[in-house]
């Protein structure tokens, strides 16, 4: 059956800047990167923790020790780095994760680095196509193959996705588990909702907000929703347990190694990137302040309500906004939900004031700046206007507005149900629900 036109116009404009948005990528990552230097290919996020791992698992070495740290460096920089190098490179490079994570390693640890590389990128992939799948499902968005094939494209030609994939960025399977946690939640699976948040936990600057909403919401009512802690507390003790089995004590070089890696990435929380301290921390307040009427009020709701997931959705939000190392846009693939939740009540959305309205287009106009800015940049290559060549950074910057018009699209979303004085969405599952409360 052939498309109507505002169909086949909607897939022209999808193709036109995903296709856009990916030939920037390249060219952005070939100037970036440059492919003249021998250690480029092994400069992803991916290559600290699987060295690590091989240091532990192999040769009984601790990861976390300055040792293991400079071969990294060397591995990856080409050379030791010394004092002055330190204070020049914001990321020194050394394994600064939770020790469980080479559970996750530890099959590729006799291969070489290019084919796991190879391997963990097409996982991620796998990852961030389910991310999506388990998002509809937890928010009861029901979308059409076509809607659904549009929804991934976008996605996954989004600078967010497309950095996170490019430097295999782990941002991404924490995505997936806590999109998976959300939608086991919202079907009645507490207990497996909270094993999928103890393993998301491999990022703790990523899912700490999540987490600590997902235990208030089950402490608020105890007896009905204890599974989920019980899930999240054994599956996180016996990740803990099994790390200290392989290397004992390694909690104290863990809390080193954060420790360094805070000093010598200098990582801050979006928030605080673009404003100085204390204005900083004020907005951060601010921010964790709007939230909080979406968290007071999903407390007494079920799982598989819109304001669940409203209040899921405004912690990952929040995450990223106020979170420290949470400022690059790779970790922006968790506010997903919040786009779709648009996508889902864009009715109710543009049914109030023309303010509101207004404000919702300048959050979506905010959301999708990254690809004009992107068909700008691959115009630039083409056109002898100099001006256009020197804007490489332009959608990486425009994609730091994402946090903001994901919140504030969030607040509006609020808003538009208390005027309604209703739900957002049906609740289409009246089983899960039973279940949950």
């Amino acid at each position: 059956m052939a498309l109507p036109t505002q169909s086949r116009l909607l897939w022209l404009v999808v193709l036109v800047c995903a296709a856009g948005m990916c030939l920037y990528w390249v060219h952005l990552k070939r100037n970036w990167g440059g492919s003249a230097n021998p250690t480029a290919a092994l400069r992803t996020d991916l290559f600290a923790q699987w060295y690590g791992t091989r240091a532990l698992l192999l040769q009984q070495r601790n990861p976390y020790s300055d040792d293991v740290t400079r071969e990294i460096q060397v591995a990856y920089y080409g050379q030791e780095l010394g004092p002055a190098q330190q204070a020049d490179i914001s990321h020194q490079q050394r394994f600064a994760y939770p020790l469980y994570i080479v559970f996750l390693i530890a099959p590729t640890v006799n291969l070489p680095y290019p084919t796991v590389e190879f391997i963990w990128r097409l996982v991620l992939a796998c990852v961030a196509a389910a991310s999506v799948i388990f998002w509809t499902r937890a928010i009861h968005l029901s979308l059409t193959r076509t809607a659904m094939v549009l929804t991934l494209l976008v996605f996954f030609a989004s600078i967010p996705t497309l950095q996170a994939l490019d430097l295999v960025q782990m941002a991404l399977l924490v995505a997936g588990l806590l999109a998976g946690a959300t939608a086991c939640a919202a079907s009645g699976r507490l207990f497996f909702a909270g094993v999928l948040l103890a393993l998301a936990t491999i990022k703790p600057q990523l899912s700490l907000i999540p987490i600590s909403w997902f235990t208030l919401w089950a402490v608020f009512r105890w007896r009905q929703r204890r599974a989920l802690l019980a899930g999240l507390a054994l599956a996180l003790a016996a990740l803990v347990l099994a790390a200290q089995f392989l290397m004992p004590g390694w909690l104290h070089p863990f809390a080193d190694a954060l420790m360094a890696y805070q000093q010598h990435t200098r990582s801050k929380s979006l928030l605080g990137v673009l404003l100085n301290s204390p204005f900083s921390w004020i907005a951060a307040v601010a921010v964790i302040a709007l939230g909080l009427p979406l968290w007071r009020h999903a407390l007494r709701e079920p799982a598989d309500s819109s304001a669940f997931a409203l209040a899921v959705t405004c912690s990952l939000t929040v995450t990223t906004l106020v979170m420290p190392a949470t400022f690059q846009p790779f970790n922006y693939v968790v506010l997903l939900p919040a786009f779709l939740l648009m996508a889902q009540n864009w009715k109710t959305l543009c049914s109030g004031s023309r303010l509101s309205m207004f404000a919702v287009y300048c959050c979506c106009a905010f959301s999708v700046l990254p690809w004009p800015c992107a068909l700008l940049v691959d115009l630039g290559r083409f056109h002898p206007f100099e001006r256009l060549q020197t804007i490489w950074f332009a959608p990486l910057n425009a994609s730091l507005a994402l946090p903001f018009a994901a919140m504030g699209l969030l607040i509006l979303l609020r808003n538009a149900s208390a005027r309604a004085g209703r739900e957002l969405a049906p609740n289409l599952l009246a089983a899960g629900s039973a279940k949950s409360r």
